[in-house]
């Protein structure tokens, strides 16, 4: 194979591993993303391994969980046992929800625009006497200042997406984790609308939790996803499910020892979803091999190009042209019915999504200049 520098294969060389393109022009991963074939054999070889040898092959599939957590760890920068494995973002953001101890007169800072997973949980500690102070839009983004100004001696924690789920609009994750960090807040991340698109080091942005599903830009089965604890943290948060696997001594059936694991395993209560997790790990392993670098470039590229299509065409954007302020997602509006685009755009085969009222494009690595020009031919409001 063909590799360019650094060694890596071109982009365009991974197409091939998404059968999608065969069919269909696929710009909707910023909802639920299509798996690539990698994914499907290695679920596929699982099945096969479960079919004819049972728990003969559990001990490997075992190392193969601690690989793929290593992976995990890689991908966000953070330690082995900081990871633990979820079924969904909501279910790692409750876990933090639901897990520190939270005093009556403690608030929380909430962004308005959020999708429901990342305000729900948050909303939900007004019975334990927690306020959610919620940070305003701007037009689809909001000021530093106004996050700034609502910190006060009682907030714990600020919860954030790294890119907003109507207009990609990215957040300096950066500099809101330097003012957690100096003003004592902890730092949550939905992290859904970016992880496997836009590098993330939760060390460097002082991120003390994080969630995502795999089913997006991961491009990992619907049903897996990850959660980082901060190691110092994990033992705050209680966690809500206790089962065999929450405690230190947890293949020691025969003796009760209610020691709670003090890293983010004791957020996996119970036996693993194995399947999803070797899907999961062969996601990861084909965006480690692309390199998140060059993923992030061509899929900014790609947004460039929508844009300058739409603008073109006398459509409204809104989503950010600085390519530091925006992730993968582009939306834009104009004289048309973004319902009755979509819907006839899907007729077509050209999947493409809508939210806030405006279209929603969103094109991973995989997806060329041609696919834009195709979704763009298509497109016909009236």
């Amino acid at each position: 194979m063909r590799t360019e520098g650094g060694g890596r294969p071109p982009l365009a060389s991974f197409r091939p591993d998404f059968p999608v393109t065969e069919k269909f022009v696929y710009l909707d991963h910023a909802g639920v993303a299509p798996v690539s074939l990698r994914v499907k054999q290695a679920v596929e070889s699982f099945l096969d391994e479960c079919a004819r040898s049972g728990a003969f092959q559990y001990p490997a599939w075992m190392l193969r969980v601690n690989e793929v957590r290593k992976a995990a760890a890689r991908l966000i920068n953070a330690d082995r046992d900081e990871i633990a494995f979820v079924k969904s973002t909501s279910h790692g953001l409750s876990l933090v929800a639901s897990g520190l101890d939270w005093k009556a007169g403690d608030n929380v800072l909430i962004f308005e625009n959020e999708f429901p997973s990342n305000i729900y949980p948050w909303l939900h500690l007004a019975q334990r006497g927690v306020e959610a102070r919620v940070v305003p839009s701007r037009s689809g983004a909001f000021l530093f200042e106004d996050i700034e100004n609502r910190i006060d001696a009682r907030t714990r924690l600020l919860s954030v997406s790294s890119v907003q789920f109507r207009n990609g609009f990215r957040i300096d994750l950066g500099r809101l984790g330097a003012l957690c960090r100096d003003r004592g807040v902890l730092f949550c991340v939905d992290a859904i609308q970016s992880l496997g698109v836009i590098p993330m080091d939760v060390k460097k942005y002082h991120i003390d939790f994080l969630s995502a599903d795999g089913h997006k830009w991961l491009l990992a089965p619907e049903g897996i996803g990850i959660f980082s604890c901060r190691r110092e943290l994990a033992e705050r948060l209680d966690p809500p499910l206790l089962g065999w696997k929450s405690v230190e001594n947890a293949l020691d059936f025969d003796h009760i020892d209610l020691r709670l694991r003090t890293d983010a395993l004791r957020f996996e209560e119970g036996s693993l979803n194995v399947m999803e997790i070797m899907g999961l790990g062969a996601a990861l392993e084909l965006l480690e091999e692309a390199g998140i670098e060059r993923i992030e470039q061509q899929v900014l590229d790609l947004g460039d190009l929508i844009i300058s299509e739409a603008e073109q065409r006398g459509y409204e954007l809104r989503s950010p042209r600085d390519r530091a302020s925006r992730g993968g997602i582009v939306s834009f509006t104009g004289t048309f019915d973004p319902a009755r685009v979509r819907d006839g755009l899907r007729e077509q085969g050209i999947m493409v999504n809508v939210r806030g009222g405006a279209l929603r494009v969103s094109p991973h690595f995989y997806n060329s200049r041609e696919d834009i020009q195709r979704f763009f031919a298509a497109f016909d409001p009236e």
